[in-house]
């Protein structure tokens, strides 16, 4: 019998002491490896999730507005690719001439290009009013004017963008002109290259002949003339065009970011930690991305869940592998 609780004593020890060990799962053991969201996929449902193309976002407050149709709209049409076609619309009272402008001008760059261009390759440059002193060309200042009807004075555009908030690298059929400053700001001098990465070549050789002593923390871009694939010259000289150029070194945004997919709710999805396990319920993209910006290890999607492309494609996705790769092919829900 002294035998018999020796062994159940033990045993019992055994289980606690098993129990304890077991109790430092992590995250990742309690959501399985099928099921976790990776960073990188948790960053590119936000992306999905928060991006908005120009026409969408025009097209969907204008029609929820109470304010006069801004007359003016200048902008262009651009693939990733480097199709290019500009237009301006003027005249527009009402949402139905904008969009038959639009219609019109889609179809003014088809026969000029030859290229079919969709609503993703929209981008607005300014919304004006005729006599406006200076369009609206950031989004802020065109849902503050959509909301209240405020247009002020237009927008100030921002010119000479940092040398050093660049980061890609362009070899293009582009010529880049530079401001050096000074400490204080103040205009230095200028200079112009082919590429990016001619810049710091470049600066030596002006301090040496001018025995001065500026880094790249002394340039600024003022300006770029970019030939498009069509042998239109364009010059960029805004921090707004700029940024945008430099972002992929043509005139678009980079293809994966892009609104060319969007995630259909309501859609549920499973938190699970040491202290709970919930379903979450997400009504939109706010949502989502609110959701997916926290701890996204913890997640896991109930599947299937469903995708609708700009194209009218219908897409349901059963796995994280099958999500991410329809992701990384967003481009081709959009012709």
């Amino acid at each position: 019998m002294k035998n018999f609780f020796k062994t159940a004593t033990l045993l019992l020890v055994a289980t606690f002491v098993l129990q304890s060990c077991t109790s430092n799962e992590t995250d990742e053991d309690i959501v399985s490896d099928e099921q976790i969201i990776t960073t990188d996929l948790a960053d590119k449902i936000i992306t999905t999730a928060t991006s908005l193309n120009d026409y969408n976002f025009f097209v969907s407050n204008a029609s929820k507005t109470n304010c006069g149709l801004l007359s003016i709209t200048s902008g262009y049409f651009n693939t990733p690719e480097g199709d290019h076609f500009p237009f301006t619309f003027s005249n527009t009272e009402s949402l139905e001439m904008w969009l038959t402008q639009y219609n019109d001008a889609k179809l003014q760059a088809f026969n000029a290009t030859g290229v079919e261009f969709s609503d993703e390759d929209f981008f607005i440059t300014y919304i004006s009013r005729p006599t406006g002193f200076s369009g609206l060309e950031k989004r802020e200042s065109m849902l503050d004017y959509f909301e209240n009807c405020d247009y002020g004075f237009g927008d100030t555009p921002d010119y000479g963008l940092p040398f050093t908030d660049i980061s890609s690298n362009c070899d293009s059929n582009a010529e880049i002109h530079y401001w050096i400053t000074g400490d204080d700001g103040t205009f230095e001098a200028s200079f112009e290259t082919s590429s990016l990465n001619s810049a710091e070549d470049t600066l030596d050789s002006y301090n040496l002949q001018n025995n001065t002593n500026y880094t790249l923390e002394n340039v600024k871009v003022g300006s770029l003339k970019y030939i498009t694939p069509n042998q239109e010259t364009l010059r960029l000289s805004t921090i707004k065009e700029l940024t945008n150029y430099f972002e992929n070194c043509m005139l678009s945004r980079d293809a994966s970011e892009d609104d060319c997919l969007n995630f259909v709710y309501p859609l549920q999805v499973n938190r699970t930690n040491q202290q709970m396990n919930e379903i979450i319920t997400l009504e939109n993209d706010d949502d989502l991305a609110t959701t997916f910006g926290t701890n996204p290890s913890e997640l896991a999607f109930v599947f299937p869940i469903n995708l609708l492309g700009a194209n009218g494609t219908a897409i349901t996705i059963d796995t994280n592998e099958a999500l991410e790769t329809a992701l990384d092919s967003a481009a081709t829900y959009s012709n």
